[in-house]
């Protein structure tokens, strides 16, 4: 059964990764080139099947760079480009301090400090974008992004 929006269209969930950035799959990590249509990722709500993978080149980019342990203890293990507009899952003591929950989705421009995590602009960044079927927030890096819900383009 897929998602209906409210004009009656139906919906795709999609997220975006820098190429290189490491997957959890259901047969280990990958990097997000790497992952196919039917692959299944480690989500956190069980595995996902990828429904498309699209690389394409922005010749202009806003990205987070997000240093090593900044997240948690280890969280992530190395500096991760992340899309400023892709959503994060936060969670734990992070979340907690920031934002006086357990857990909160924010794009990842809202985790900036300009120090462990900032802003940077980059030029001819290569992003993949994963689509599944139902919402998800996938392992990627050690981060959680989480899909955004696009209309499904019409053709005629």
């Amino acid at each position: 059964m897929s998602d209906i929006s409210p004009t009656g269209l139906g919906l795709r969930h999609s997220l975006s990764l820098t190429a290189g950035t490491p997957v959890l799959t259901l047969t280990g990590i990958r990097p997000a080139e790497g992952i196919r249509p039917g692959d299944r990722l480690v989500a956190r709500s069980g595995a996902v099947a990828v429904l498309a993978a699209e690389t394409s080149t922005l010749p202009q980019a806003e990205m987070v760079a997000i240093g090593a342990s900044t997240l948690a203890h280890g969280q992530p293990d190395e500096t991760l480009l992340v899309p400023a507009d892709q959503p994060l899952l936060l969670r734990g003591a992070r979340a907690e301090l920031l934002y006086g929950q357990s857990a909160v989705v924010l794009p990842a421009r809202r985790l900036l400090d300009g120090q462990l995590t900032r802003l940077l602009r980059r030029e001819d960044v290569e992003l993949v974008t994963l689509t599944f079927a139902a919402p998800a927030a996938i392992y990627a890096g050690e981060l959680h992004p989480v899909t955004r819900p696009e209309p499904l383009a019409l053709t005629v």
